[in-house]
C-alpha cells in the first residue's frame, strides 16, 4: 500500500517506482470515479494501451487480470458491471514496469453509491472481500514468465 492516509503525498510515477521497485506481480490502484451525471452508477477497471514495444507483455497481464477482479467486485457486491476502459494517457500506467490496473469502486457523484462508499462497517469492507477474492483468482491464472 502506497498511501495510509490523506497526509501521504505521492505522485503518480513514485507510485509506479514503487511497483517497479518491489517487482509486484501486479499493481492495483483503487479509485472512485465522478460525473456530471449523477444517476452514473458502477465499477470498472482501467487497463494500460501499448504505449511502445516494451509494454505488450504489462498490457496481456492486466487485460488478463482486470476482468477477473472486476467480476469478482461487481458480482459480490452487486454493483452494475461498467467493464474494461482502455486508457494510454495515464501517468500510473505509462511509467509501469509491471501489471497494472486501477479499479473504479464507484462513483463518489452518485449520492447513492456516495453514501455507501461511506460505510466503513460494511460497505467497504464488502468491496475490499470482494477485491481479494478476484485478485486471488487473478493471481491463479496469471502468466509468470520464465527468469
Amino acid at each position: 500500500m502506497t498511501k495510509t492516509d490523506n497526509s501521504v503525498s505521492l505522485g503518480n510515477i513514485q507510485r509506479a517506482e514503487i511497483g517497479n521497485n518491489e517487482k509486484a506481480a501486479l499493481v492495483i490502484r483503487i479509485h472512485a470515479d465522478s460525473s456530471e451525471n449523477t444517476t452514473v452508477s458502477g465499477a470498472s477497471v482501467l487497463v494500460p494501451l501499448p504505449i511502445n514495444e516494451g509494454t505488450k507483455e504489462i498490457i496481456d497481464e492486466s487485460n488478463r487480470c482486470g476482468p477477473i477482479i472486476l467480476n469478482s467486485l461487481t458480482s459480490e457486491v452487486g454493483m452494475k458491471n461498467r467493464g474494461l476502459a482502455p486508457h494510454s494517457d495515464m501517468t500510473g500506467f505509462n511509467w509501469s514496469k509491471v501489471p497494472v490496473i486501477l479499479v473504479e469502486m464507484g462513483f463518489l457523484s452518485n449520492p447513492d453509491e456516495d453514501r455507501k462508499l461511506s460505510d466503513a462497517n460494511y460497505y467497504q469492507a464488502k468491496l475490499a472481500s470482494a477485491l481479494a477474492d478476484g485478485i486471488v483468482e487473478a493471481m491463479k491464472v496469471q502468466h509468470i514468465p520464465d527468469t
